[in-house]
């Protein structure tokens, strides 16, 4: 059917002596380029997720509260006189220990990671 209207179809190739035609430089570059630049993008957003990830797993809950390091020696910490441990709440940020004494209740806040009293909390009645 092709003869017949001198138009030559699609997906038929008759003569096998055309020579093949070579690609573009100009556009086998920009597609180089585009390429490099996708894989780089991919890369460095790879690497931007995963160290947000790793960024938020490690850090600890930003807490405030008064460092009070100075204040304490490591495996020490002081307790007012006659005073009652009622409950330890353990954390992974905090370990609270619930204490009663003649002035009413009191909270002590510890780092479990060092060791040492980060605050106090006086729990008073109004």
């Amino acid at each position: 059917m092709a003869q017949d209207t001198h138009i030559p179809p699609d997906g038929e190739t008759a003569n096998d002596n055309l020579p093949n035609p070579a690609p573009n430089p100009r556009y086998v570059r920009i597609m180089l380029t585009v390429v490099i630049g996708l894989g780089v993008l991919l890369v460095v957003g790879t690497a931007v997720v995963v160290g947000t990830i790793i960024k938020r797993a490690s850090s600890t809950e930003t807490a405030v509260v008064t460092d009070m390091r100075d204040k304490a020696i490591a495996g020490q910490i002081a307790i007012p006189a006659g005073a009652v441990l009622q409950s330890v709440e353990n954390g992974d940020t905090r370990i609270v220990l619930h204490l009663t004494d003649a002035e009413g209740t009191l909270l002590i806040l510890l780092d479990p990671r060092h060791g040492f009293e980060t605050g106090r909390v006086r729990l008073v009645s109004q």
